[in-house]
């Protein structure tokens, strides 16, 4: 992977500013991307995630939850690097699917009473290896 940023790491003096190259690079432009709204970035206005509009004008919850998904599928489709989405879980969807739950049984209410969620990513990257991303809570609006 050719991107590379900055993160604090460990170093000989403790902690100290280091590059990100591969994978933790990957995750880290991401996040980035889905902790900024879209258009926030006035030199990049294409840039961020879709979804915050969704959480605040969005009532129906299963509406809400589809919408955060196509917007979480638009930021991981926009970078390059990744080759293949294979699942995008939602809230309550995320537990299910650990403890093997049907989706049917994950409820509805994806946004808590803070106005948060948690969102899950599961791709693939050059060369098939495959890369989970778990970011939140993401907040917005209250539901």
């Amino acid at each position: 992977l050719q991107y590379g940023d900055i993160v604090f790491g460990p170093s000989a003096g403790g902690r100290d500013l280091v590059l990100a190259e591969g994978v933790d690079n990957l995750r880290q432009q991401i996040t980035s991307a889905i902790v900024t709204a879209l258009g926030a970035d006035p030199m990049n206005v294409g840039y961020g995630f879709g979804g915050y509009a969704a959480i605040a004008d969005e009532s129906h919850p299963m509406m809400r939850r589809e919408k955060l998904r196509f917007a979480v599928l638009s930021v991981l489709q926009a970078d390059p690097r990744v080759k293949q989405v294979l699942r995008v879980l939602i809230g309550s969807e995320i537990e299910a699917f650990r403890t093997g739950t049907p989706a049917a049984a994950a409820g509805s209410p994806d946004i808590t009473g803070w106005g948060t969620t948690r969102i899950e990513a599961q791709f693939t990257i050059a060369g098939g290896e495959t890369v989970r991303l778990a970011v939140g809570p993401v907040a917005g609006g209250m539901p």
